[in-house]
């Protein structure tokens, strides 16, 4: 699916919540369901800046098409809101190439309401995700071309 049709699924499914803590409820479920990543892929090189719980992200660029590993670090309390935010970023970017993700605009997590209700703690580390994601795209949309 393209990032387009990965939005309007998305979409689709948050206009279906009844009520506004349908969203974290759904958060919730999508991190306790995400299967996370092998431990050694969990270098500090791959920590994204600016994120309160300890998330990686680790790119891997297959053919022309960018997949991202994500996880947070597990302690004692477990950040599954951070780890819901995370999925949700995936389920719009992983899988495509560089190029359609750096021309999708992150303004969709507006338009479906997460902007509403996140600390803003939660909100900057969302946002340096989105940044960290673009970064990727970036480098991966020249690298590609070699």
């Amino acid at each position: 699916m393209t990032i387009t049709e990965n939005q309007q699924e998305l979409k689709k499914n948050f206009a279906e919540f009844e009520s506004p803590d349908d969203k974290w409820k759904y958060l919730l479920q999508i991190a306790r369901e995400h299967g996370g990543m092998d431990d050694s892929l969990k270098d500090e090189k791959f920590v994204v800046k600016g994120c309160a719980a300890k998330m990686f992200l680790v790119p891997k660029f297959e053919n022309g098409i960018l997949y991202f590993y994500m996880d947070t670090e597990q302690g004692e309390t477990s950040p599954l809101l951070s780890r819901g935010l995370g999925v949700l970023a995936l389920k719009i970017y992983n899988g495509q190439k560089p190029a359609d993700i750096l021309a999708a605009k992150p303004e969709f997590f507006q338009e479906i309401g997460l902007h509403i209700g996140l600390t803003p703690t939660r909100a900057n580390g969302f946002a340096s995700l989105l940044k960290q994601i673009y970064i990727y795209a970036k480098v991966y949309s020249v690298v590609g071309k070699n």
